[in-house]
């Protein structure tokens, strides 16, 4: 499938004399343009048409070092009418596309699941498809393009319609039939999108799909590009995957850093979610370092310092879905470098805990600790492959999350007793695999018996 992008506008409500081209305006690092290119990219769109118009020539040098940088393929078309509306512009590219396509608006900001969740809802149907916002049919911005629903057919459309169903997100699955619509509606006079969609709907060939549970946004003011980045900050949580530190303490305070990377351009693209993991592993390698430094200032300084990377460790993924650089192998690497901290940690707190108390029995308790940090990660690991759903939601769930073991640490450390801390920890991870392992019982009895894979 390929993909349209209309960039060709002046976006005046925006824009100031001499300023940068609006579809060029940086949103936590990353142009407009360039994230709506990105989420084409992430739902496994690769073939790109971006039409221009204003300014077309500061914006299109910049595709070409788009399309090597992010593995796409960016076709620049010309719209010299573009001054008659953005309808002239989806028009420009009609010989560009053959079959199904993508129709997106350059200055609109979105969740990358949206496109996926439009394409699977249309089911390869020929009609053109419109994503559409029902929790905004009482808001009275005038600035909103109005819908009017029957069912799922779209029977009206425009800005000044009453009453009204659900607001236009500008994400559309068409064919083309959308070009014969806007060939006819600009040879009335009417050159804007809305015009060529009204004609389809009054046809019955548009059809609605609802946005759901995800956020979208225009940006055509400079106000709305503030909310922008509220609304992409807010969602970075986790709030069904994260533990209780997590959501309290530490994702408070990384989302806030992550986005004070992601505004500096020099520094997010440098530092690489993948170097933050690696920052993060070696933050808690000294911290791990100074348990086994006499006195309780290195203590209490070790303590920190494994909290501090506990933290930092929820930046990469933050960093990573911010600029579109989520991996299998980034994900995959945060894995195996948190394993190796915990390793560490555990090993060193437990020498230190045996050079104050040299007995094997200091050995055996925190061998065993150890034996749960590695059994928590593996556990939920295999749980969700082997039954092909997420960690229950539930308090024993969040015992075996890796942000509470080290915030046990770093209370054990300011308490003075890290390695007592270490043996709670033990404890309460034993406790939480078990009590997975009782949940994944439960589950057994409810799905087929599968051969075992071969190892």
């Amino acid at each position: 499938m390929q993909a349209v992008i209309l960039a060709a506008g002046q976006g005046k409500r925006f824009m100031g004399e001499g300023q940068t081209p609006k579809p060029l305006v940086l949103l936590l690092g990353l142009t407009l343009l360039e994230r709506s290119i990105l989420s084409c990219r992430n739902a496994g769109i690769d073939e790109l048409i971006v039409v221009l118009g204003h300014r077309s020539e500061e914006i299109s040098p910049l595709l070409s070092e788009w399309e090597k940088r992010h593995r796409v393929r960016i076709f620049p078309v010309e719209n010299r009418s573009w001054r008659e509306g953005n309808g002239t512009s989806a028009l420009a590219a009609a010989s560009h596309v053959s079959g199904q396509f993508l129709l997106l608006m350059a200055d609109h900001v979105f969740a990358p699941a949206v496109i996926p969740r439009l394409i699977a809802a249309t089911g390869g149907s020929g009609s053109c498809w419109l994503l559409v916002d029902p929790r905004l049919r009482y808001d009275t911005d005038p600035d909103f393009t109005r819908v009017r629903l029957d069912d799922n057919k779209i029977t009206d459309i425009g800005k000044g319609i009453s009453p009204y169903d659900a607001v236009d997100t500008g994400i559309f699955l068409c064919g083309e039939a959308l070009f014969a619509a806007l060939a006819q509606s600009t040879g009335a006079g009417d050159g804007s999108l809305t015009g060529g969609i009204k004609r389809l709907a009054t046809a019955g060939q548009m059809r609605a799909v609802d946005i759901g549970p995800h956020y979208w946004m225009d940006v055509d003011t400079k106000q709305r590009l503030k909310q922008a980045e509220r609304k992409l900050i807010n969602n970075l949580p986790k709030p069904h995957q994260d533990g209780f530190i997590a959501t309290f303490i530490n994702r408070p305070l990384s989302v806030r850093l992550s986005a004070a990377l992601a505004r500096r351009p020099f520094l997010s693209r440098r530092l690489t979610p993948n170097t933050l993991s690696l920052v993060s592993l070696l933050i808690i390698l000294a911290g791990a370092g100074l348990f086994a430094v006499t006195g309780y200032t290195g203590t209490l300084i070790a303590g920190i310092l494994i909290q501090f990377g506990s933290i930092l460790d929820g930046c990469d993924g933050e960093l990573a879905r911010l600029t579109f650089r989520e991996s299998r192998f980034g994900a995959w690497l945060d894995t195996i470098l948190d394993r190796y901290g915990d390793i560490a940690v555990s090993t060193v707190i437990t020498y230190a805990g045996w050079i104050q108390h040299p007995s094997p029995w200091i050995w055996a308790g925190g061998i065993i600790a150890m034996a749960g940090l590695l059994l928590a990660g593996y556990t939920k690991k295999e749980y969700q492959i082997r039954y092909k759903e997420s960690l229950p939601n539930t308090g024993w769930a969040k015992l075996i999350k890796r942000d509470l073991r080290l915030f046990m640490l770093f209370i054990g450390a300011v308490a003075g007793h890290p390695y007592c801390a270490l043996l709670a920890m033990g404890l309460l991870s034993h406790i939480g695999i078990w009590r997975l392992f009782h949940n994944g019982l439960r589950l057994r009895g409810h799905q087929s018996d599968e051969p075992p894979t071969a190892k």
